[in-house]
């Protein structure tokens, strides 16, 4: 008797590319939150290079004043630090912009990881059901068998009676 065909096979095989998509999202969405959290820390340290910056200027404009240096130049430092602290604004400001892109990433991960999640659960149902209905065709297959088996018996029993 040829061998019976698993008659879900094609939606298992739709399934299995589902979950392989979804797979292939997730690591997507994994990259673009790694690009994110990498951005996220270089805008950091150039907010913190900035804040070093200015304590550096400061810092200078205040030693320059103490030792009684020209008017023009206090002004050039405080020209500078007034720069200074509008790029920190402008940098804040991307900071903050970057950790809004950083938690919508994240959602997206996770997004990506329940689609995944679901994926392998439906695939996991027809694989389960397809494990079943292999165990049932073997045993069918096992009592046919038998019963072949068991019709031969009986008429090697009945020829051996009749001798």
């Amino acid at each position: 008797m040829a061998k019976e065909k698993y008659r879900l096979q094609p939606v298992l095989d739709v399934r299995g590319q589902a979950k392989q998509a979804a797979a292939c999202l997730v690591a997507a969405k994994r990259e673009l939150l790694a690009a994110a959290q990498a951005e996220l820390l270089r805008r950091q340290q150039a907010l913190a290079g900035c804040c070093q910056r200015q304590t550096a200027v400061q810092e200078k404009m205040l030693g320059e004043f103490d030792s009684s240096a020209e008017a023009r130049t206090l002004v050039t430092y405080r020209t500078h630090l007034a720069d200074l602290r509008r790029m920190e604004q402008e940098l804040l400001l991307r900071v903050d912009e970057q950790c809004r892109a950083c938690d919508s990433a994240e959602v997206e991960v996770e997004k990506a990881l329940n689609a995944l999640i679901e994926a392998s659960k439906e695939v996991q149902v027809i694989e389960k059901h397809r494990e079943n209905w292999r165990q049932r065709v073997q045993r069918d297959e096992r009592r046919r068998e038998q019963r072949v088996s068991d019709e031969i018996g009986a008429i090697v029993h009945r020829r051996n009676r009749t001798q």
